[in-house]
């Protein structure tokens, strides 16, 4: 398991390898008000942002598929969240990088 901070002034963490079957955690100190998670498509991802541990294919993860570039843009809460855990899995071995959004409206659904 391997864990980043994305300090004070930073806003993100970007080009980390997911070892197979093992959550990273990415925590973002500042405020954000949503996350943007990129990867590389090699395999699927499921991301956790309320600091709860994801599974595979895990009903309250979001998944972000495997085919090419995929960019997932989701929600913290209803404003602006300091000290969010954002976790991640994936059965494979994909790179990714999480950013924290200031200010971005974003639609769940």
């Amino acid at each position: 398991m391997a864990s980043y901070a994305v300090n004070a002034g930073e806003i993100a963490a970007h080009d980390k390898t997911l070892t197979a079957a093992t959550v990273d955690t990415v925590t973002l100190t500042d405020a954000f008000g949503a996350v943007e998670v990129l990867t590389d498509g090699a395999s699927a991802v499921y991301v956790s942002v309320d600091g709860s541990t994801p599974t595979v294919s895990g009903a309250k993860t979001y998944r972000i598929p495997a085919s090419g570039t995929q960019v997932r843009t989701i929600a913290l809460g209803d404003g602006p969240v300091s000290g969010a855990l954002i976790k991640l899995i994936s059965t494979g071995t994909p790179t990714y990088s999480v950013t924290g959004l200031r200010n971005r409206t974003v639609v769940v659904g």
